[in-house]
């Protein structure tokens, strides 16, 4: 054999062996591949039939395409940056309210602890705000043994932002009665709307006794004036009270999906460690995210080695929120405890304006089947007359009658929505007469100027308004 002959058959054994190999290389990326796939999949199990899935299965044939060593290389470096692409494009749900598994009517899938999801209804489209539509409860889930999450179907049009209401006309003790509630999912949840409600009073009573999932409530457009506050670059500080969670959930679940890299701290104030709403996920999310963290006080009982004894106090604040004084305070609960808060955010130096607050007095008082407390006096014993100087009518108001009730009990309008003094919706100027408003949702200024919230307000003597 001449020597140009074996140094011809030498250069062939490369290939020789490269084509011989290429089945088992081949294989091993494909598989690599395909576990991406599976892995996405599981990811975002609503997208595992998608285009999303469509493109990554192709990434996992491509090596039958391109069987080159630098053709595998390029393809799965591609891949590896499509995943990652991917989970910015949908990302990983655990942020955001545990799902329960889908199934029929007849045999849906129980969540621990709760109730099972129902195959979704037809939707009203919401057509004006102050009209009701008709939406189905997809699933109901116990967060403790008084308080419950009721998930339903996204009317269209039914935007909102982190923080902001729902209005619900529900049927209680024969009669229909209209009471808001905060939303507890974020703005970014697809195709349901979720309320979290403690068992207290007629109306949230008959919520828990009576809703189950696939039951219809009548539901008005999203509104208030607490929400995230967006577009800002300091840190969030959220402070809840009780059911006072149910709204700053909402938020921190957005700004976790919305803003990952914007530090946010909850406080969370409770009687008992049973007393934990959104227990599992607080905790679960302060795992997941460095940016996060959260600290829950017991006031009443042992706390145990995950929680804090105590009321939330000076050096809770300053061991969790060392920052404090630059972030946007956000603050939900009973007045005692927003008064004693606000007081001492004020004693540490943080700026007024950087203080947000809902008062959840109002929503629990209305849930009771009634509009806030006002205290009882002689004079409320006594009707009054109501003239309203726009219109020019005139009546007599009952001594168990709201100002909004007269009003619409003789046809004059007064925009209204949550009718829990929450909202500011039935804002009204008091010309003359001595009235009693039951809600702090108005500043001292629109105080002095005679403003009051008509839901919620008793007369107390001959009165006019501006309407």
């Amino acid at each position: 054999m001449r020597l140009s002959d074996v140094l011809r058959s030498a250069k062939m054994l490369p290939i020789f062996f490269v084509y011989s190999a290429a089945p088992p290389i081949l294989a091993f990326v494909t598989t690599i591949h395909l576990a991406l796939v599976v892995l996405r999949a599981h990811r975002s199990p609503a997208a595992a039939y998608s285009f999303v899935t469509f493109v990554s299965v192709l990434f996992a044939g491509s090596p039958w395409l391109i069987s080159s060593l630098l053709g595998l290389v390029i393809g799965f470096v591609v891949h590896v940056g499509w995943f990652a692409a991917c989970e910015q494009l949908l990302p990983a749900p655990a942020a955001k309210t545990p799902k329960p598994a889908a199934a029929p009517a007849s045999a849906a899938a129980p969540r621990p602890g709760g109730m099972a999801q129902m195959a979704r209804k037809p939707v009203e489209p919401a057509r004006r705000t102050h009209e009701f539509v008709k939406t189905p409860v997809l699933a109901v889930f116990d967060e403790t043994p008084d308080v419950r999450t009721f998930r339903m179907a996204r009317p269209e049009g039914f935007e909102f932002k982190a923080g902001q209401f729902l209005t619900i006309r529900v049927r209680a003790d024969g009669k229909e009665h209209v009471r808001c509630y905060s939303i507890s999912s974020p703005p970014g949840a697809q195709g349901h709307l979720e309320i979290t409600v403690k068992r207290i009073g007629l109306v949230s009573g008959a919520l828990h006794a009576t809703v189950r999932p696939g039951a219809t409530l009548s539901v008005r457009p999203p509104g208030g004036a607490f929400f995230y506050p967006a577009g800002e670059d300091r840190p969030i500080v959220l402070i809840a009270g009780g059911v006072g969670i149910t709204p700053l959930m909402s938020m921190l679940r957005h700004a976790i999906d919305a803003e990952p890299t914007r530090p946010v701290t909850l406080f969370y104030a409770v009687r008992t460690v049973e007393d934990v709403a959104f227990c599992d996920e607080i905790q679960m999310l302060a795992r997941r995210h460095r940016q996060f963290r959260a600290f829950v006080a017991i006031s009443d009982g042992p706390a145990g080695p995950e929680f804090f004894p105590g009321r939330i106090n000076e050096e809770l604040l300053t061991t969790g929120a060392p920052d404090i004084v630059h972030a946007v305070c956000l603050l939900c609960g009973p007045p005692p405890m927003l008064d004693a808060t606000t007081a001492l955010l004020a004693k540490m130096g943080v700026p007024k304006p950087q203080i947000s607050f809902e008062i959840f007095q109002a929503a629990i008082a209305a849930s009771a089947g009634g509009p806030p407390p006002v205290d009882a006096s002689p004079a409320q014993a006594v009707a009054h007359g109501l003239r309203f100087e726009r219109s020019g009518s005139a009546t007599t108001v009952e001594a168990n009658q709201t100002m909004l009730e007269a009003a619409e009990a003789c046809g004059v309008a007064i925009p209204s929505l949550c009718r829990a003094g929450v909202c500011g919706t039935c804002r009204t100027q008091v010309l003359s007469g001595d009235v009693q408003c039951a809600s702090q949702m108005l500043d001292e200024q629109d105080r002095q100027d005679g403003f009051v919230l008509a839901c919620v307000t008793k007369i107390k003597s001959d009165c006019t308004i501006d309407a």
